[in-house]
């Protein structure tokens, strides 16, 4: 059955479980508030990245890469109501303009059992927790989590990598920690969102989800998905799982698993992580299986002082039918990348970053990176 033919779905709203549980938490926090007013305690946050990048050897305008300077800046406030509860709201803009990407509440009952709701960044994978410049060594995100700074970036190309970071998007996670005799922290969270969204089953793009109607679900189904991770001295393991209907119909899933790890010896830090997601696609008449698959390993290491030599190894897989791009039916990308930060305190670093493109049906090339990061 072609998409176009199928009767068309109710329009867009909210999903009416994820609205449930967010006036549900609304109600929780203005019922365990103190019964007297008082004025809420603000903590400000931030940081503003200048990012130079510059392609050395691109073949012509096939290159397809954003060249020049990109300004990637953040402001987050955060109120502490009550004892229990907080509120969060973070300002964001890069490429792809002025966003809000948290805007929630979050009721604390416990160490082992928190509730957020409104819109959150979605827990998933190890990165979730640095995809600000500000909080990674790199100026560019790992492959697998890449969105308008990737090479050949566009919906007629690879369009985004495994799952575009950050993730944010209206809904409810349920969190906390457990530790088992003060030696072994295990993180926990699952969630409930609206999910990725495209008006015809041939993929989703990041600007389907960074437009108006991205804050408004486009079908009757909740995304889903959870967290686990564990920690135990300076060695950390993590599994992480999403799952969801992108197009209006809710006929076309998508689902993505992840595992990641890390391990901080000598003075070092090492991180890696593998992830996959399985696409439902409708092309050549019938109903296909689109996937994606990346991975990255990086190191951080002390040279002399405030200065940190940094190197990654990424790679990006795409598998499937073309959706009429230019990509074979299997297109692949590897990175590597080396570079340097220089931080005398922690308010500031200078950051420069080298890396060699390569792709099994492109020109291979190479880019430099040159920034600033501030924090505040």
């Amino acid at each position: 059955m072609s998409p176009d033919s199928r009767a068309p779905s109710r329009d867009p709203g909210v999903s009416p479980l994820i609205l449930t549980v967010a006036i549900t938490a609304a109600a929780m926090a203005m019922v365990m508030a103190p019964p007297r007013a008082e004025a809420a305690r603000w903590n400000w946050s931030g940081s503003g990245t200048l990012d130079y990048g510059r392609l050395l050897s691109a073949p012509g305008e096939q290159a397809l890469a954003r060249e020049g300077a990109i300004v990637e800046w953040s402001l987050k406030a955060t109120a502490d109501v009550s004892e229990k509860t907080t509120a969060t709201v973070r300002l964001c803009t890069s490429c792809h303009g002025l966003a809000v990407d948290q805007a929630y509440a979050e009721i604390r009952f416990r160490p082992q059992a928190n509730l957020e709701a409104g819109r959150i960044t979605v827990p998933f994978g190890d990165f979730y927790m640095r995809y600000d410049p500000a909080s990674d060594v790199f100026l560019s995100k790992p492959l697998p989590y890449e969105m308008g700074h990737m090479v050949r970036y566009q919906k007629d190309r690879f369009n985004l990598g495994v799952l575009p970071m950050p993730y944010a998007d209206q809904g409810a996670a349920f969190n906390g920690n457990v530790w088992i005799q003060d030696r072994l922290q295990i993180w926990y969270g699952l969630y409930g969102v609206n999910g990725f969204r495209s008006g015809v089953p041939q993929d989703f793009t990041f600007m389907d989800q960074t437009s108006i109607a991205g804050w408004s679900d486009n079908n009757r189904d909740v995304s889903w998905g959870g967290r686990l991770a564990l920690a135990q001295g300076a060695v950390t393991a993590g599994g992480s799982y999403l799952r969801g209907a992108y197009d209006p119909a809710a006929e076309y899933d998508y689902r993505v698993w992840g595992v990641d790890g890390s391990i901080h010896a000598l003075g070092a830090q090492f991180r890696a992580e593998y992830l996959e997601r399985s696409t439902d696609v409708f092309d050549a008449g019938r109903r296909q299986d689109l996937k994606k698959k990346g991975f990255y390993a990086q190191l951080e290491a002390p040279a002399y002082r405030y200065i940190t030599v940094v190197g990654r190894f990424d790679g990006l897989l795409r598998e499937g039918p073309p959706l009429g791009t230019d990509n074979d039916a299997a297109s692949g990308i590897t990175r590597w990348t080396i570079g340097v930060n220089v931080a005398p305190t922690t308010d500031y670093a200078l950051r420069a970053q080298l890396e060699r493109w390569r792709f099994t049906d492109f020109t291979d090339l190479h880019a430099f990176h040159l920034g600033v990061v501030v924090t505040y």
